[in-house]
């Protein structure tokens, strides 16, 4: 499943620069910050719903360093067990997202202004079961730490100076997954 993901996010990420590349205007402020939050799905391990927040801050007119952080539920389920079922269980799952990089702003047309990313991070898979039944209760937590590169492209399309929307669409190869996220939000710049 991850090479479906990896081929995804290499297609995804070829089409965006092809896209960007044909534009023409710069959003040209410098020595901003620049914070979003976001929403959309995470693909690889499944379709999940995405949340997410960052900060960036424009260093130069091309150059934007950022942090980002999302969080995707990833599966949630109760069940029964024992002889009569009368023992009830919960298990979930969830992956917790912590990456950096910079961002390059490319020459854009009238109020958009697209990018492209990379960085790295930390992507953090946990799950969680629950059993409650037979005079017992029992909870098994289980986490794993996986260091993942990230590309992306995006735009920025600016409603008002400081306020517009963000759309992007991310990819990351660890060692063990490969995940693609597509996120559309708002984002506010700042001073």
């Amino acid at each position: 499943m991850h090479y479906l993901a990896r081929g995804a996010a290499v297609t995804v990420l070829a089409a965006g620069l092809v896209f960007v590349s044909q534009a023409g205007a710069q959003q040209s402020d410098t020595n901003v910050g620049i914070g979003w939050a976001t929403a959309g799905g995470l693909f690889g391990q499944g379709a999940h719903g995405s949340y997410g927040v960052g900060i960036g801050d424009a260093v130069s007119k091309h150059i934007v360093p950022f942090l980002d952080f999302s969080y995707s539920p990833l599966i949630s389920y109760g069940y029964t067990y024992g002889a009569n079922e009368t023992g009830k269980g919960l298990f979930t799952s969830s992956v917790l997202d912590f990456n950096g990089g910079i961002k390059i702003r490319l020459p854009g047309k009238g109020d958009w202004v697209p990018y492209f990313g990379l960085g790295g991070g930390l992507l953090r898979f946990a799950t969680s079961n629950y059993e409650s039944g037979f005079g017992t209760t029992a909870t098994l937590n289980n986490n794993r730490n996986e260091f993942a590169g990230n590309a992306s492209v995006g735009g920025l399309y600016y409603v008002t100076p400081h306020v517009g929307v963000d759309l992007e669409l991310k990819g990351y190869a660890g060692r063990y997954d490969h995940i693609l996220r597509a996120s559309a939000g708002i984002f506010f710049q700042f001073p």
